[in-house]
Parts: structure tokens; C-alpha cells; sequence
């Protein structure tokens, strides 16, 4: 279901994300850092014997990771890769009677990562082709946003209509990559300019190239977009935002063992409060979805 909540949610999670402005994203205070969670969170026989023997012989969970999806999955100043996914997981894991390996690459890497066995699982939007080779446990509300320049003119743009004629950046291998494609051949179709659009390997690359006017604008998801617009204000501010995905751990097809062995997990951590107070320890509780489903892009 499609849901626009422009001001609500940009309010809430630029007020809830507490970030300090600085021109340089890497030198910034990082949301939730510096706060522990205190729901303990301990092996569930039950839950790590619905797990496929070959895992759970081997012990480890492989997980693909980025390190530029703040508040989801960063690396924090002191070099450490955390965020809401990365714990979450992490927890999951401990459930499960397994430790979690994460391996960073970048985002175009992650979903051959998952395809090809490499990865038991990474953090994807979910959508109707994703879902033809992987399910998607659903974990966070998401969406996109417009990254601008501060010296860009319009404001409250439909990333979807609004950028015909405009240079627009995005990181490579992501949904936005194929969406500002079909984008801009319905400008064309429409007797407008297409849309320039150029992709980097991160959403810091995105960042940077709005920032220093390369782009005029980036497509981001919303979270990243805001805690970004947030940490560089002088530079940076979001000009329009669109609700109408969700995010979590996909898990190839065929692999259902696995997928509701964690899914099982998921929802522990659920039960006892860990992900609530997660959530809320990185100022996203606004983007909980606590029911968790597979598969909910229709």
C-alpha cells in the first residue's frame, strides 16, 4: 500500500536521529552508537533446531553487508559496523545458537551474494522481482527520498515525476538504479528531457556528488537520505520523500528451512522486547513493523 507521510516522518526521524551537522558525513556523532541495548537475548533450542543441518553444523551465519546504510548498517567512528540490520541480526543469530559473519561489499555485490550462496542472507527493499529469487522478511518501513543540494530550487519532488531534465545520482545495483531508468524514458515518452542520471557504488558517493553539485540531486532511501541531509544541513536537505516500501534479510528461494528459522528468530526478538528497543535506540521506532511479514511487496 502507497503511503505519503512527507512532514510526519521527516520530522520525526530528523528530530529522533539527533545527528550533529558536519560537512563531513564520516566525522559525525552516528545515531544510536553510543547506547546499549538491555533486553538479554540468549539460545532458543526450539527455534535453532528448525535451522538445515548443514548450518547449523557449520555454526556461522553469512550475511552481506554494506557500511554506508545508516541508521541500517554503518560503520561507526571507532571503524565498527552496526546499525539496526547489523544488531538485529546479530541477535537473531544468537538465537539460532549461531555467530554472525558479516562480509562487506558493496550494494551491487549483495544480491549475486545471496544468489549464489555466498551470503545466507543481506538486507534488500522488497519488491515483486526481488521476490522471484529471494523472500524477504519485511523488518523496517522504507521508501525513497530526494537528496538536494541546498542551492536546488523546487521542493516536495515525486522522485517518480518530478526530476525530468535534472542530473540525479544513485547508487549502482539498487531498485532506484532500474526505477530512474524507466523514469526517464516516461519523460521522453512525455515530450520532456530525459533525466541524467549517474550511479556510484555507495550511498556516500551519492551523497558527495550532490553535495559538491556533480548531481543536483540524489534518490535515496528515506532513512539514509534524512541522516544525511541532517549531518551536512548546510549543504543538504531532503525535497521529497515517498513511504511506499519495506526492507529486511532476503533469503534465496528454496531455502525455507533457513527463512523460517530466522523468521522465528526475528519474531523472539520481537516477543521479548529486543526490537522495539532497538528500533528505538536508533530512532526509527516510527518504522517498526513488528508482524514481520515475507514477502509483502504486492
Amino acid at each position: 500500500m502507497l503511503l505519503k507521510n512527507k512532514v510526519a516522518v521527516a520530522g520525526a526521524l530528523v528530530a529522533l536521529l539527533g545527528l550533529s551537522a558536519c560537512a563531513n558525513p564520516g566525522e559525525a556523532a552516528t545515531p544510536g552508537s553510543d547506547i546499549e541495548t538491555t533486553t538479554e537475548v540468549a539460545l532458543v533450542q526450539e527455534i535453532a533446531d528448525m535451522l538445515p543441518a548443514e548450518i547449523a553444523k557449520r555454526g556461522t551465519l553469512q550475511i552481506g553487508a554494506t557500511s554506508t546504510n545508516m541508521p541500517a548498517q554503518f560503520t561507526d567512528e571507532a571503524g565498527e559496523l552496526v546499525g539496526v540490520a547489523i544488531e538485529l541480526y546479530d541477535a537473531a543469530a544468537t538465537v539460532l545458537g549461531l555467530k554472525a559473519e558479516f562480509d562487506v561489499v558493496t550494494f551491487d555485490a549483495l544480491q549475486p551474494g545471496v544468489d549464489s550462496g555466498r551470503y545466507d542472507l543481506a538486507t534488500m527493499g522488497d519488491n515483486i522481482d526481488r521476490q522471484k529469487l529471494f523472500d524477504i522478511i519485511s523488518i523496517y518501513k522504507n521508501g525513497f527520498a530526494v537528496l538536494a543540494n541546498n542551492t536546488f530550487e523546487k521542493d516536495d519532488v515525486d522522485y517518480l515525476t518530478g526530476l525530468c531534465g535534472h542530473s540525479v545520482a544513485g547508487t549502482k545495483g539498487t531498485l532506484v538504479d532500474r526505477t530512474m531508468t524507466a523514469a526517464s524514458e516516461e519523460c521522453v515518452a512525455n515530450g520532456e528531457e530525459a533525466i541524467d542520471f549517474h550511479t556510484y557504488v555507495d550511498n556516500a558517493g551519492v551523497a558527495l556528488a550532490v553535495k559538491s553539485e556533480q548531481d543536483e540531486v540524489g534518490v535515496l532511501e528515506i532513512i539514509v537520505a534524512l541522516a544525511y541531509a541532517d549531518r551536512d544541513s548546510d549543504n543538504l536537505r531532503v525535497a521529497g520523500l515517498v513511504q511506499n516500501t519495506t526492507s529486511g534479510p532476503a533469503i534465496k528461494k528454496g531455502n525455507d528451512e533457513l527463512r523460517d528459522a530466522f523468521h522465528a528468530a526475528l519474531q523472539h526478538l520481537v516477543e521479548i522486547g529486543f526490537y522495539e528497543e532497538l528500533m528505538s535506540k536508533y530512532g526509527i521506532k516510527d518504522m517498526m513493523i513488528p508482524e514481520m511479514p515475507i514477502n509483502n511487496a504486492k
